[in-house]
């Protein structure tokens, strides 16, 4: 049954690799790899695993020109970004637009590193719309409330055993 999801999902979908290649990345410092999305939206899906070096790597998307604001040292604003690890990745859908993907290792700035990075673009056949995560504000709202029904039930239940 998951090879037949797989099959589905895989037919349904267009993949284009856009990276997937190493890239040296220096102590204290940073590379970024630059993602254009200019005809049809996608899902930028990111892999990254370092394969030289002691210390973990960030991943963080950002639009083009917060990346010039993040080189000059100015605030900026990040779309999505993964912890400081050995291995990790994401898949964002962020709409048309100039985007920059930045392997950042200055967490611990041990030593330089080298990350295999493998960028894919996944277009969805046939113009549907793109499945996004929950923001994390709408999560934390699913969860209160998920919580809150589950409290409810069991204290409801609990309630109609104690008075037997």
């Amino acid at each position: 049954m998951i090879a037949v999801l797989a099959l589905v999902a895989a037919l349904a979908q267009q993949r284009v690799l856009l990276v997937d290649e190493v890239v040296e990345v220096p102590a204290s410092g940073w590379r970024t790899v630059e993602v254009a999305l200019k005809q049809r939206p996608a899902i930028i899906d990111c892999r990254f695993t370092v394969v030289r070096g002691r210390s973990g790597v960030r991943l963080a998307l950002l639009r083009r020109e917060d990346a010039g604001r993040f080189r000059g040292g100015q605030p900026h604003r990040v779309l999505l970004s993964t912890a400081f690890e050995s291995r990790g990745g994401f898949r964002y859908a962020p709409g048309l637009g100039d985007y920059s993907l930045l392997i950042d290792n200055r967490m611990e700035g041990r030593g330089p590193a080298a990350v295999r990075l493998e960028v894919t673009l996944v277009f969805p056949r046939g113009g549907e719309p793109l499945v996004r995560e929950l923001s994390t504000g709408r999560r934390a709202v699913v969860i209160v409330v998920s919580l809150t029904v589950f409290a409810v039930i069991v204290w409801f239940a609990a309630r109609r055993l104690l008075r037997r």
